[in-house]
C-alpha cells in the first residue's frame, strides 16, 4: 500500500490547527481578563438558566441602588431647605418676642418678615436639576407664586383685595392708624386666615400637587419620597411673614400693632411645631432609603458570590493556558513557514 503526501496537505492541516488554536486563545484571553467562562451556555449547560436569573436579579438590585442615590439626594436637599426655613422661623420668633414689650423697630421687623417670605418662596421653588423639590408629582413648574413679582401675582392681589374689603383702604393708607385691635383680630381670624386655608392656599399661592413623589426603593418597597409646598407648616409660615410684612404694621396704633405681634408670634410657633414634624417625616424617608440600600448591597454581594461560583474561572490557570496556546501557535506558524519552503527541485 502506498501513501502520498504533499506540502500543500501538510500546510492546510497546520492552518486548520492554527485556526483552532487561535479560537482557543481568544476564549482563554477573555476568561483571563473577565474571570468568567467565555461561553456560559456551553460550560454550564442546564445551569446556565440559573446564571442568567441571578445576573438579572443583580442588575435589578443595582439599578434600584443607583436610583436610591438620586432619591436620597432629593431628600437631602429638601431636608436642608426645611432646616433653613426652621432657622429663619426661629430668628423671626426671637425678633417678635423681643418686640412684645416696646414694639421693637417696626421697619426692621417688617423688613425681616418680608425677607423671610421671599426666602420661603425661593426655597419652595428650588429644584435638584430634575424638577422642583416641593412640587409633588407636578415637578415641571414652580410650586409657589412669587408674592413680590411684578406685575403682582395672584397671592399678592388676593391679600390686597381681602384687606381692602375688610377696611375700605389699602395697607399703606394712613387711615390704618384708626383700625382698632378688635377689627384687626376679626380680619386676621377671618378674611386673612382664609387666604392661607387649604382652599385659599391652593387657589392663589400654590400650584403644587397634593400627591408627593413616590419611589420604589427596594424590590417590593415603594414609599413617599418628597413633601409638597402644600404642607400646613409652610402655609402657616407664609401667613406669619405676610402678616408682619404686608399688613401696614408701620401705620398701626400701638394697641393694634400689639395684636399683630402676638398673633404673628403664635402663628410662627404653630408653623415651627408643624415644620419639625415635617422634617421628622422626611427623616423617616431618608432612613427608609438608607436601610433599603444597605439591605440591597448585602443581597447584591450574595448574588455576586453565587455568580462567581457558577461562572468564575481560575484567572491564573487561564493566563497559563494563554501562554501555552501562544507558544503552540508560534510553533505552528514556524512549521508552516518551513513546510511551504520545501520543494523537490532543491533535491534534484
Amino acid at each position: 500500500m502506498f501513501y502520498t503526501t504533499s506540502t500543500f496537505m501538510m500546510t492546510a492541516s497546520l492552518r486548520s490547527v492554527i485556526a483552532n488554536l487561535q479560537s482557543d486563545l481568544a476564549r482563554s484571553q477573555k476568561e483571563m481578563t473577565t474571570g468568567v467562562h467565555a461561553d456560559l451556555g456551553a460550560t454550564l449547560g442546564v445551569r446556565a438558566s440559573r446564571s442568567f436569573s441571578l445576573a438579572g436579579a443583580k442588575e435589578t438590585i443595582d439599578a434600584l441602588r443607583d436610583a436610591n442615590k438620586l432619591v436620597n439626594a432629593r431628600l437631602d436637599a429638601s431636608q436642608s431647605a426645611l432646616d433653613s426655613l426652621l432657622s429663619d422661623a426661629r430668628n423671626m420668633r426671637a425678633t417678635l418676642l423681643a418686640a412684645q414689650n416696646d414694639g421693637g423697630e417696626k421697619e426692621a421687623i417688617i423688613g425681616q418678615a418680608r425677607q423671610g417670605l421671599a426666602t420661603l418662596i425661593a426655597k419652595l421653588n428650588s429644584g435638584d436639576g430634575d424638577g422642583f423639590l416641593f412640587g409633588g408629582i407636578r415637578t415641571d413648574q414652580p410650586p409657589v407664586a412669587d408674592y413680590f413679582a411684578s406685575p403682582p401675582s395672584a397671592n399678592k392681589l388676593a391679600l390686597d383685595a381681602a384687606f381692602s374689603s375688610a377696611f375700605g383702604f389699602g395697607q399703606t393708607d394712613p387711615a390704618l392708624s384708626a383700625v382698632t385691635p378688635a377689627q384687626l383680630e376679626s380680619f386676621l381670624s377671618g378674611g386673612f386666615q382664609d387666604l392661607f386655608s387649604d382652599a385659599g392656599w391652593r387657589t392663589t399661592w400654590s400650584d403644587a400637587s397634593d400627591q408627593p413623589l413616590r419611589s420604589q426603593i427596594g424590590p417590593s418597597r415603594i414609599i413617599d419620597s418628597s413633601v409638597t409646598a402644600n404642607e400646613p407648616a409652610l402655609q402657616k409660615l407664609a401667613a406669619a411673614y405676610a402678616m408682619m410684612g404686608d399688613l401696614g404694621a408701620d401705620n398701626m396704633s400701638r394697641q393694634t400693632y400689639a395684636v399683630l405681634l402676638t398673633t404673628a408670634m403664635k402663628t410662627v410657633d404653630e408653623a415651627m411645631v408643624l415644620l419639625t414634624k415635617t422634617q421628622a417625616r422626611v427623616g423617616v424617608m431618608q432612613s427608609d432609603v438608607r436601610n433599603a440600600s444597605e439591605a440591597m448591597a448585602v443581597q447584591s454581594s450574595a448574588i455576586l458570590l453565587q455568580l462567581q461560583d457558577l461562572e468564575g474561572v481560575d484567572q491564573t490557570a487561564a493566563a497559563a493556558r494563554v501562554n501555552g496556546l501562544m507558544t503552540q501557535i508560534e510553533t505552528a506558524y514556524t512549521l508552516t513557514s518551513r513546510i511551504s519552503q520545501l520543494s523537490l527541485a532543491k533535491y534534484l
